[in-house]
C-alpha cells in the first residue's frame, strides 16, 4: 500500500510527529497507517519459589489498540488513516518487516532523543529502522 507509515509508541514524544505529517499526506494525497508494536516480552512466572501471573495479552492487545485508536482520532477527517497493531519480540524488526513488505512512500517517526547511557540501555528504535529499511524514512528529533 502507498502512503505513510507513522509509527508510534502511544507516548507524547511519538505523537510529536503527528501533526507535520498529517500535513505532508494532505499535500501530497497520500494515506496514513498509524503503527504501533505491541512488545513481547519474556515473562517468567517462576521466579525465586514465587509464582507470579503474567499480564493478561489480550487485554493488553485491546487497551494498546484502543489507545491507538485515540490517537488516530488526533488527524480528524482531513486525511485518511488506518490503524496497525503489531505484536513482537522486536520492535525495530517488526517496523522494518512490515515497511519492507508494504513498500510505502515513506516512513516516518519521531526520536526520543535519548543519549548516553539511557541510549545505550535503551537502544534506539529509529537508528536500527533507518539502518535496516528500504524505504525512505523521515526522522523528527526532539525540539530541544
Amino acid at each position: 500500500m502507498a502512503g505513510i507509515i507513522l509509527t508510534t509508541d502511544l507516548s507524547a514524544e511519538s505523537q510529536r510527529a503527528f501533526a507535520p505529517v498529517k500535513e505532508l499526506a494532505k499535500r501530497l494525497g497520500l494515506e496514513i497507517t498509524l503503527l504501533s508494536v505491541l512488545e513481547d516480552v519474556v515473562f517468567e512466572p517462576v521466579a525465586g519459589g514465587l509464582l507470579a501471573v503474567g499480564p493478561d495479552r489480550s487485554q493488553l492487545r485491546r487497551d494498546q489498540q484502543q489507545e491507538l485508536d485515540r490517537c488516530k482520532a488526533q488527524f480528524g477527517s482531513d486525511v485518511r488513516v488506518h490503524t496497525l497493531l503489531l505484536e513482537a519480540a522486536d520492535v525495530p524488526r517488526a517496523i522494518v518487516q512490515h515497511a519492507n513488505t508494504a513498500k510505502p512512500d515513506l516512513l516516518a517517526m519521531a526520536t526520543h532523543g535519548r543519549t548516553g547511557l539511557r541510549r545505550l540501555l535503551l537502544g534506539s528504535v529509529a537508528e536500527q529502522v533507518v539502518r535496516h529499511a528500504r524505504v525512505p524514512v523521515l526522522l523528527y528529533p526532539p525540539m530541544d
